[in-house]
């Protein structure tokens, strides 16, 4: 910016300077020299607006590029992490369930006990069966 301006005040000088020497040495020239720097002006001004404008819309759109680009990447981890998951629920539904634990995968009675057992069953039976004989 101080850049900008230094060089500003030299070309203001440097062209103040020169016109003041062109004045004293050609009259009639300098102010048709004074028109057309004047011209130059009004082009260099409206040129560099429209330069400005440029490079805004330019940089405004490169941030919404990159904005949009946020979002898509944003949802590309969401479908990734979903996809992933319904990867993970497909394969544990095909996978057979487990076979639910039971006392017969670890123990195995005696066959005296398997006699005791149906001797029980036998009576338990014969019992239950006479009551609900009688209540009938």
């Amino acid at each position: 910016m101080a850049s900008a301006v230094a060089g500003g005040l030299f070309n203001a000088f440097a062209f103040a300077g020169a016109g003041y020497l062109f004045k004293m040495f050609d009259k009639n020239g300098y102010a048709e020299e004074a028109k057309r720097h004047n011209l130059a002006m009004e082009n260099l001004t409206a040129e560099r607006e429209k330069y400005l404008e440029e490079v805004t819309d330019r940089r405004n759109k490169i941030a919404q590029l990159r904005a949009e680009i946020a979002d898509a990447n944003r949802d590309i981890k969401s479908t990734n992490k979903s996809l992933e998951l319904v990867r993970r629920i497909n394969e544990l539904t095909r996978k057979a369930i487990p076979r639910k634990p039971q006392l017969s995968n670890h123990y195995k009675p005696s066959s005296e006990m398997e006699e005791y057992m149906a001797l029980f069953g036998l009576i338990a039976g014969g019992v239950v069966g006479g009551a609900a004989y009688l209540m009938l």
